[in-house]
């Protein structure tokens, strides 16, 4: 008898996970025709994806390359499908049904809560009409006059210690990210955090490390589950990361806090030292009214978020541009012309927002720099209700991946698309394609809320930078491209710097 029942308890053990997957695979039936690997049972295609950062990078182009615009990729038991046709993505980006985030970006909320970027339905909506008018084109002008000019001269100060004291490649990430660090501290929460100064990288490895370990469980078919992460190798450096992402934050609002009190009467900076109004922030602790509207924990929720974005993703952004560039020594040149007709040659001279209207071929070289290198190379939606596209039915809960960094090198899309060419940007080449082929700060009701900021920054950075150094790639040491939640290179950026005279 007892024999009987451990073989039956057995092979119920070993046939509820089969079971449950051929009941999966059933559920999606009406995709069998969506091309793409065969999957294992329980664990899908995981086994394909490889376990790091460019690993995964590398297997979703080759996965493009092979199978299509549309792919079905199981990854454990959540199907995937990857999209780079621009049709389908022009429908899911704009779509204002199909608005939440797939259920990965929840591993994001121990660190970000329910802040903007993974918030949902009637709370999400609130939040981005709350935020919005704290990205207006005259408080991001007066950014530029009081804060990203003095910020990025510090980082030319820097650069040029470190040039003038070796004849090596200069890896150049960290220090981006510290005044990127330094804006956003200073602009949308009031604090001046001195990061270039401190030279203390302790938050910004920890955002590289929680990201890190955020993609590898994202795209995991094991990790996922709470109880397995618990009990990995992992799980430990992830909540010292954890400790100090969120005690770093709640330092931030505490000293605006007090600060703020002072401060409700004071909207302009003063010669005595009183610092100026921040944008987001206080607008937030104005909102709270004590705790009525706005919980301490919904600030910071906000704060959490709009500290990542605003300093890792345009830290990307501006590192990857820069080696685009260094890559291309007639297009650097063209660039340097513009920028002394525009600004003159001074690169510690202040730049003003004019200024930036004025250099329309920077513009159309950063378009396609962020075509080879865009600063987010995913983007997920979870389908809200089933739905039919292209002739496919795709069930309700789908996970749809846009893949843009794939959809950028689409050769239908961009003729020879690794070869850098500014000039498919050009007004009259942008109307030959189809307006979803670039969408570099994603589109539709989600559509990045800081891209101005963002590019703002970009643009001040690269103007100042190139009036100071002529920059060149080392061939020795080539970024290792790797797909986090923003692009990412594993070695950093490293680049020589020789200043002009």
């Amino acid at each position: 008898m007892f024999v009987v029942a451990f073989f039956v308890t057995l092979t119920v053990i070993l046939c509820t996970p089969l079971i449950w997957w051929y009941l999966t695979l059933a559920k999606y039936s009406s995709l069998k025709k969506v091309p793409g690997p065969p999957p294992l049972p329980v664990i899908g295609n995981s086994n394909v994806i490889g376990k790091t950062t460019v690993d995964l990078l590398h297997s979703f182009m080759n996965l493009q390359d092979k199978y299509g615009t549309v792919v079905k990729v199981w990854l454990g038991p959540r199907l995937h499908l990857l999209i780079t046709k621009p049709e389908m993505v022009e429908f899911f980006l704009n779509s204002t049904v199909h608005l939440n985030k797939s259920d990965g970006y929840d591993l994001f909320k121990p660190w970000l809560g329910d802040g903007l970027l993974v918030s949902t339905g009637s709370k999400w909506k609130t939040r981005r009409k709350l935020i919005t008018p704290t990205f207006h084109f005259k408080i991001l002008e007066n950014f530029l006059e009081t804060s990203f000019n003095k910020q990025i001269n510090i980082l030319l100060d820097v650069l040029l210690k470190e040039a003038s004291q070796t004849d090596k490649s200069i890896e150049i990430h960290s220090l981006i990210n510290l005044c990127s660090l330094d804006i956003i501290c200073e602009t949308a929460f009031g604090t001046e955090l001195n990061a270039q100064a401190k030279c203390n990288p302790k938050y910004v490895e920890a955002v590289t490390g929680f990201l890190e370990i955020f993609t590898l469980r994202f795209f995991s078919a094991w990790l996922r589950h709470p109880l397995i992460f618990r009990l990995s190798d992992k799980y430990a450096k992830y909540m010292e990361y954890l400790k100090i992402l969120h005690d770093f934050t709640n330092t931030i609002i505490k000293r605006r806090k007090e600060e703020f009190k002072l401060l409700q009467d004071n909207a302009k900076i003063s010669e005595e030292g009183i610092k100026r109004r921040a944008a987001l922030l206080d607008m937030l602790l104005e909102v709270s009214d004590n705790g009525k509207n706005l919980t301490d924990e919904d600030i910071r929720e906000e704060v959490d978020t709009f500290m990542f974005e605003g300093h890792d993703t345009t830290t990307t952004s501006i590192c990857f541009v820069l080696y685009a560039i260094a890559q291309n020594p007639d297009v650097q040149k063209k660039i340097y012309d513009e920028l002394v007709s525009v600004l003159g040659p001074d690169c510690k001279k202040e730049i003003t927002f004019s200024d930036i209207q004025e250099l329309k071929y920077l513009d159309v070289v950063i378009k396609e720099a962020h075509r080879l290198y865009p600063p987010v190379p995913l983007i997920e939606r979870s389908l809200e209700e089933d739905c039919t596209i292209d002739g496919l039915t795709i069930p309700k809960n789908t996970n749809i991946s846009i893949f843009l960094y794939g959809m950028n090198y689409n050769k239908d899309v961009y003729p020879e698309p690794h070869v850098f060419d500014p000039d498919r940007f050009l007004p009259e080449k942008q109307g030959e394609r189809h307006t979803f082929a670039y969408v570099p700060f994603s589109a539709g009701p989600r559509n990045c809320i800081g891209q101005k900021f963002a590019l703002l920054e970009l643009k001040t950075t690269i103007a100042k930078l190139l009036r100071c150094f002529e920059i060149s790639p080392d061939p020795k040491n080539p970024p290792q491209v790797g797909m986090c939640s923003v692009l990412k290179s594993r070695n950093g950026i490293h680049m020589f710097l020789k200043k002009k005279n």
